[in-house]
């Protein structure tokens, strides 16, 4: 595990703090003492015992609202789920966080995809819903605007030629490109945005739970 946590072959090595192992079930992240835990069932976690209260459920299997519950039962207060839910109210980072309120205790962060595609819809689609004319020539300059503005940290902009790893490590949601789009005329727009799907997806979980802790 220790390994896994200095190495990867997408994003390098890590290098924010010295991380190493204090014992057997704790490592050192700097200073910060975290507990690891080898338990196959969520409800044997003693989430309450560690002082851990916003889980998020990362393994991909427990992503509805009833197995995510597990958590609960070992002393978690909030579980935010890393994947789309069939039945967990979803939220994304910059549309719709301020419809979370407090008594819900199990929430999905969406998909990476989503993430991506959400914010930059919202700005678009919003905007020129009631004022749709000549859209192609307006989308740039109002993305700009976006990324500056409500939507920064999270709606990038870019005219740069660019390619994937370029935005490796990249915090933001998505990363409009003002230079790859196509449009066919002038209702009919191709938007192309990029992110990385692991990083920044990993960053807005942070924030949503940061949000979240913030309404109670």
């Amino acid at each position: 595990m220790t390994y896994m946590f200095k190495y990867d072959s997408v994003h390098g090595q890590w290098k924010h703090h010295e991380l190493k192992v204090k014992d057997s079930k704790t490592l050192l992240f700097g200073e910060k003492a975290v507990t690891v835990f080898g338990v196959r069932n969520p409800e044997e976690i003693p989430w309450g015992e560690t002082g851990a209260e916003f889980i998020v459920e990362s393994t991909g299997v427990f992503t509805d609202k009833d197995k995510a519950a597990a958590h609960l039962k070992g002393g978690a207060k909030k579980v935010v789920i890393s994947a789309p839910s069939k039945d967990a109210p979803m939220f994304v980072m910059g549309v719709n966080e301020k419809d979370y309120k407090p008594d819900l205790d199990i929430v999905s962060n969406a998909s990476c995809t989503t993430n991506c595609l959400a914010p930059l819809a919202k700005v678009d689609f919003h905007t020129f819903l009631f004022y749709p004319r000549v859209v192609a020539m307006n989308i740039h300059p109002v993305s700009l605007e976006a990324s500056e503005g409500k939507m920064k940290g999270i709606l990038g902009y870019t005219e740069d030629d660019v390619v994937s790893t370029d935005f490796v490590g990249d915090s933001r949601s998505s990363i409009f490109d003002a230079k790859a789009g196509i449009a066919l005329n002038d209702l009919f727009v191709k938007l192309v945005s990029w992110y990385d799907n692991e990083w920044g997806y990993s960053s807005r979980v942070i924030d949503l739970i940061v949000y979240m802790a913030s309404t109670h």
